[in-house]
C-alpha cells in the first residue's frame, strides 16, 4: 500500500533551508531573496525520461496557478537519438553522436547534464520546448556547452548578442529589446568543424520557481565524478536543492557484488563535489524503487536504504524512502499488475514515473508545514 506520511522523510531537518523558501513559496510569504528557488533533480533512467519532473512541475502548477514555473535546462537526448522527455524536441540534418558520462567507455568533457552532443559537420539545429508548464514569457535562453565553446552555436530566432558568457561553459542570450522568445529555436554552428552541445534552457520572465531534472540512462553515484566541468556549472546555476537518485543503478548487481561501503564512498566523494561548488545548497538522497535482478527480487534496495539512512546520520543530508513508501519488498510486483511498472520489474511506465513525481511533490509540500523554520 502506497503511504502519503512524511515519516518516509528522513532527516527532514536538514532541508531547512530550502523549506523555509519552499514554504514562503506556497503560503504567498513575501519571499526573502531575489530570484526562483531552483531544484537539480539527478539520476539515471527513471530521471532522464522526464515524467517525474514533468508531473512534480504541473501538480504545483495545477495547485497554484499563478506561479511561474521554468522547465529547466532540456539536455540533447533526441538529437543523438536517446530517449528523453516527449514534449521536448530536437531537430537535425546532420548526424549526431553521443558521450554520456554513465558510459565508462565513453570519452566526452561533461558538464551539469552529464551528455555530450557530438558532430563532426555540423549543420542547424532546431530546439523547442513544448507543454510549457507555466513558462509562457521567456526573455532570455542559454546554451551549454565546453568552456573554450562559447562561440560555437547562435540562436537564430529573435535574440541580441549574447549578453552573458560564463568561463563554465554558459551563454546567456536575450530576446530583442521589448519582445520574448519563442518555444522553438534555431541554433547555427559558427563555423564548420566538430562541435558539441550540452543542453538549451528557455529563461522565463520572474520564475517563481526553476526544476531541473537531469538524467543518464545506467547513470550512478560515481558517474558525475568524472565530469569536469560539472562542479562550475553546478555553481554558476546555484541550487537550492540537489536530489540525488542514483541508487537504481548502483545496486543492479548480484548481491554479493553490491558493497555499501564502496557505496558510500561514491556518495561522500559526490556530496563533497556538491558543497564545494554550492556551500548552500540542501541535498535530498532517495531510496531506490523496489526491482527485479535476472528475474528475481533483488535485496540491495534495502542495502541501498540502510546506507542512506547512514549517510543521514554522518553527512548532513536528507533522505526520502522512496522504497518504503511504495510498499517495501514485493511492491515492484503490485506495481506492475496495476500498470505502474514495467514487465522488466526495474523501471517504471509512464503513470508510474507521474506516481513518483506527486508522491515527491506531496512529501515536500506536507514537510513544508512540518520542519521548523531556520532561526533568525
Amino acid at each position: 500500500m502506497i503511504s502519503s506520511s512524511t515519516a518516509f522523510l528522513h532527516g527532514a531537518g536538514h532541508l531547512s533551508r530550502f523549506l523555509e523558501k519552499w514554504h514562503e513559496l506556497l503560503t504567498g510569504m513575501d519571499r526573502q531573496t531575489d530570484g526562483p528557488i531552483t531544484v537539480v533533480h539527478m539520476g539515471g533512467s527513471h530521471v532522464q525520461a522526464g515524467r517525474i519532473g514533468w508531473a512534480f512541475r504541473n501538480q504545483l502548477l495545477s495547485d497554484f496557478p499563478g506561479l511561474v514555473i521554468g522547465r529547466g535546462i532540456q539536455p540533447p537526448y533526441r538529437l543523438t537519438g536517446t530517449n528523453g522527455p516527449p514534449e521536448r524536441g530536437w531537430t537535425s540534418s546532420s548526424e549526431w553522436t553521443r558521450a554520456s558520462c554513465a558510459h565508462r567507455r565513453h570519452e566526452g568533457e561533461w558538464g551539469l547534464t552529464g551528455i555530450e552532443a557530438q558532430c563532426i559537420a555540423p549543420e542547424d539545429i532546431t530546439c523547442w520546448s513544448g507543454d510549457p508548464a507555466g513558462e509562457l514569457c521567456c526573455p532570455s535562453f542559454r546554451v551549454f556547452n565546453r568552456p573554450e565553446t562559447h562561440g560555437a552555436w547562435r540562436p537564430t530566432s529573435a535574440v541580441q548578442s549574447e549578453a552573458v558568457k560564463h568561463a563554465c561553459g554558459i551563454v546567456e542570450w536575450k530576446a530583442e529589446s521589448g519582445n520574448f522568445l519563442p518555444d522553438t529555436m534555431k541554433l547555427t554552428p559558427a563555423q564548420g568543424g566538430p562541435v558539441t552541445l550540452h543542453g538549451v534552457e528557455w529563461i522565463p520572465q520572474d520564475a517563481d520557481l526553476v526544476y531541473h531534472d537531469i538524467g543518464a540512462n545506467g547513470g550512478h553515484s560515481a558517474s558525475w565524478l568524472r565530469n569536469p566541468h560539472f562542479s562550475a556549472q553546478l555553481s554558476a546555476i546555484s541550487p537550492d536543492l540537489v536530489i540525488l537518485a542514483f541508487g537504481i543503478n548502483d545496486a543492479h548487481m548480484a548481491v554479493n557484488r553490491f558493497d555499501p561501503s564502496r557505496f558510500k564512498r561514491h556518495y561522500r566523494a559526490l556530496l563533497d563535489t556538491i558543497r564545494g561548488a554550492n556551500p548552500g545548497a540542501d541535498i535530498l538522497l532517495v531510496t531506490n524503487n523496489d526491482s527485479h535482478y535476472r528475474s528475481r527480487h533483488n535485496p540491495n534496495a534495502e542495502r541501498v536504504r540502510a546506507a542512506m539512512k547512514e549517510l543521514v546520520q554522518t553527512e548532513r543530508v536528507a533522505c526520502w524512502d522512496l522504497y518504503g513508501q511504495l510498499g517495501g519488498k514485493g511492491s515492484i510486483d503490485r506495481l506492475r499488475q496495476s500498470g505502474f511498472a514495467a514487465e522488466d520489474r526495474l523501471h517504471m511506465r509512464r503513470d508510474g514515473y507521474v506516481l513518483i513525481g506527486e508522491l515527491l511533490y506531496g512529501t515536500l509540500v506536507r514537510s513544508a508545514a512540518e520542519v521548523p523554520p531556520l532561526s533568525p
